[in-house]
């Protein structure tokens, strides 16, 4: 690092240094505090919320709770109770309608008249006097009120989100159990909260959470049993924030939330604690969340707010402290900058010129201009003595190399003369070496051609051996082959005449089949007739039943002298009653038993089909089979044939056999001479090689001496030019 930018360093870690801890200070103390006051505001306004809601919901759990100690409503008077309840919800304005329920789970509610075969309790068609009520026994409110462990408790319970059965719309009920003398409840009264208004209701109370909170807050409304009620939140759709899911025709649960949200709520909810941080993924930040239980319910308001706008006080601090800290450093840095360069340019200049002379092209004629007597004028004076010292050195060492360039042209001019004469003589020797080598190499490849005929003879002979006693193996496998077609050909006969025995069977076994088929269908016809002769038993307990409570009602207007024919027609009706049971029960087990006898039919069907497939399966292998031992047939006389044309292949590769074996024997007798030949080639050629390299040693040699006597000149050269870049 250059003495300048050191100067500018110390100065400016000295000038920054203090003023950086000083706002680091500032900026700990004043961000711990504005964080603290955000993270209670935060928490003041989930109370807030709250208590509006609870607010909201509390008015109607006052109706129910003072409601639900009258004799009227514990008594399911209906005829009493049902219009003052009615009238009270059309008064209120926010309340759907109210709804007494049974223990057995059918109920009644004040906007629906019931059906009044049922005293007035609601079934899914009212105008039917047969049609059953509707029970609410799945329902998890009547679980938790009514039928549940914790039901024998008085208590208040707000149901997740359902679809009324009356009315189709999302609404909240709002129950409390009832009891009289019992130790269990007798029902429960509850008030039906639609969507809509507490939907209008949450988003009026939230706004004002942009002007708090800014964008990207949300506030949810979650049931101990995980479900989501209800979520404020900003969409595409409106400007500001809005309920999304009390208008939606769908029940959230934490599963339709963020995963990192749910997993948030359920921490707060299980460790007790009123915030939580959190880092959403998909936001990509970190979020705070407070939750606070809505007063009186199983309710819970959870409130989540970004990082970023909840501290954005406290961020807006930060840029300014880190903008002012920002241009202070850039004024010290000005600062120290103009007074390191004053210091450090005296020696700029001293450095400059040493590199000059370092890099060998200096201008030794050079010297300082010195002022003053600190210690940069100290460092002038030796420098100036320093070139002056080195000035002369350089121009003796000049002096010397100019006289050794001399000696060295010298030297070479007598090398090339040496070299010439050399290789004049490496010449001669070389055109020697090459007829020698050309000679070897020709009678080398003479050699090598005729050891390759005699391999190629001997190859040709095993070649032809091989394939004699191949012949001899195809003539065996060929008969083996034919004795198995002839096998094979006689099992296909045997299997033709399978195929067709199976055909036949498949035949019979299909015609039974349509014998069963028409048994079961007779049986079918006549279960039906039975069935029909039940549904005649059956009128006939009605009517029986009917004369019985008529005869009933003349005994009751006879008085004390109808009450021996009232017993009678007593015993009439439970007759009547019993033969209409007993009616049921048998056309029950009747329908069982024509339902099982159409599910033969149905098999017995699918069999026949089946029978009719496997019939034609077995025509087409017969086919099949025909074909291939028509094929056999063929393959059998083709392979006879190829036996005779066998036979003469052999004949003639015996003859091919005894000419190889002749030829191989004068090959023999050529390899021998060729071989002397050789021998003779290799000596002269060895001769002449030991010749070639001597005078090549002789010329590298000499090669040597100018390689040197030039590298020589090419050194003092070097040394000329570098001390001719020096200025003397």
């Amino acid at each position: 690092m250059k003495l300048r930018k050191k100067l500018i360093l110390m100065f400016t870690i000295v000038s920054v240094m203090p003023f950086v801890c000083g706002m680091l200070f500032i900026l700990m103390r004043t961000g711990r505090a504005m964080r603290s006051d955000a993270a209670n505001f935060m928490t003041e306004y989930t109370n807030e919320i709250s208590g509006e809601i609870g607010a909201f919901f509390g008015d109607k759990i006052g109706y129910i709770s003072a409601l639900s100690h009258l004799p009227d409503i514990t008594g399911f008077e209906w005829a009493k109770a049902g219009p003052a309840l009615n009238r009270l919800a059309k008064e209120d304005g926010d309340i759907a309608a109210f709804m007494l329920v049974r223990a057995d789970g059918s109920y009644y509610r004040s906007d629906n008249p019931g059906n009044p075969a049922w005293g007035s309790r609601v079934t899914p068609n009212n105008n039917d006097p047969d049609s059953s009520p509707t029970l609410l026994t799945e329902r998890d409110y009547f679980k938790e009120l009514v039928s549940g462990p914790t039901a024998r408790n008085k208590q208040v319970w707000l149901s997740e989100p359902v679809f009324s059965k009356a009315t189709q719309k999302k609404q909240i009920i709002i129950g409390t159990n009832l009891f009289t003398n019992q130790s269990a409840p007798v029902g429960l009264l509850a008030i039906l909260q639609e969507a809509g208004p507490l939907s209008e209701h949450l988003t009026s109370q939230a706004s004002r959470l942009g002007d708090y909170f800014g964008t990207g807050s949300a506030l949810f409304l979650v049931s101990d049993q995980g479900s989501v009620i209800s979520m404020i939140a900003q969409t595409d759709a409106a400007a500001g924030y809005a309920e999304q899911v009390l208008t939606t025709n769908e029940v959230w649960t934490l599963d339709s939330i963020p995963a990192e949200i749910a997993e948030t709520v359920q921490t707060l909810k299980s460790s007790n604690q009123e915030t939580a941080r959190f880092f959403w993924k998909e936001k990509k930040g970190f979020y705070h969340a407070s939750i606070e239980r809505v007063p009186r319910t199983n309710y819970s308001v959870i409130f989540t707010v970004p990082d970023r706008t909840l501290y954005a006080s406290v961020y807006s601090i930060y840029a300014s402290m880190i903008t002012i800290s920002v241009l202070t450093f850039l004024i010290v840095l000005v600062i120290s900058t103009l007074l390191g360069g004053r210091i450090a340019k005296p020696l700029a200049h001293t450095a400059k010129t040493l590199e000059d002379i370092a890099e060998g092209s200096g201008d030794l004629t050079y010297r300082i201009a010195l002022s003053g007597k600190d210690e940069t004028t100290d460092v002038g004076h030796f420098f100036n003595k320093f070139i002056n010292t080195l000035h002369g050195m350089i121009s003796q060492v000049k002096n010397q190399a100019q006289t050794m360039e001399t000696i060295s042209e010298e030297l070479e001019t007598s090398a090339e003369i040496i070299k010439s004469d050399i290789e004049g003589i490496s010449g001669n020797v070389a055109d020697l070496n090459f007829e020698t080598e050309e000679q070897s190499a020709s009678v080398t490849e003479t050699s090598s051609t005729i050891h390759q005929i005699a391999k190629n003879i001997e190859s040709l002979t095993r070649q032809i051996e091989s394939q004699s006693s191949g012949v001899t193996e195809s003539s065996a496998a060929i008969q083996q082959m034919v004795s198995n077609i002839n096998s094979i050909s006689g099992n296909l006969d045997r299997a033709g005449g399978s195929f067709e025995d199976l055909l036949a069977a498949s035949g019979d076994g299909r015609d039974s089949m349509q014998n069963v088929i028409e048994l079961v269908k007779d049986v079918s016809e006549q279960s039906q007739n039975l069935l029909e002769t039940n549904e005649v038993i059956n009128s006939i307990a009605s009517q029986t039943n009917l004369l019985a409570m008529n005869a009933a009602i003349e005994a009751a207007h006879a008085g004390e002298a109808g009450k021996g024919f009232s017993v009678v027609s007593d015993e009439i009706r439970k007759l009547a009653e019993s033969s209409s049971e007993q009616s049921k029960v048998i056309e029950g087990e009747l329908k069982k038993v024509v339902s099982r006898i159409e599910t033969i039919v149905e098999a017995s069907a699918k069999a026949d089909d089946a029978f009719g497939t496997v019939a034609d399966s077995i025509r087409e292998a017969n086919g099949l089979v025909q074909e291939i031992r028509m094929s056999m047939k063929e393959q059998s006389e083709g392979s006879q044939q190829v036996l005779e044309a066998l036979q003469e292949i052999q004949e003639i590769t015996m003859q091919i056999r005894d000419g190889s074996l002749e030829m191989n024997q004068g090959a023999t007798m050529i390899l021998k001479e060729m071989s002397r030949l050789e021998d003779i080639s290799h000596k002269v050629q060895k001769s002449t090689q030991a010749i070639a390299r001597s005078s090549d040693t002789i010329g590298a040699t000499i090669e040597e001496i100018m390689n040197v006597t030039g590298k020589n000149a090419a050194v003092v050269r070097t040394l000329n030019e570098i001390t001719g870049r020096f200025k003397l």
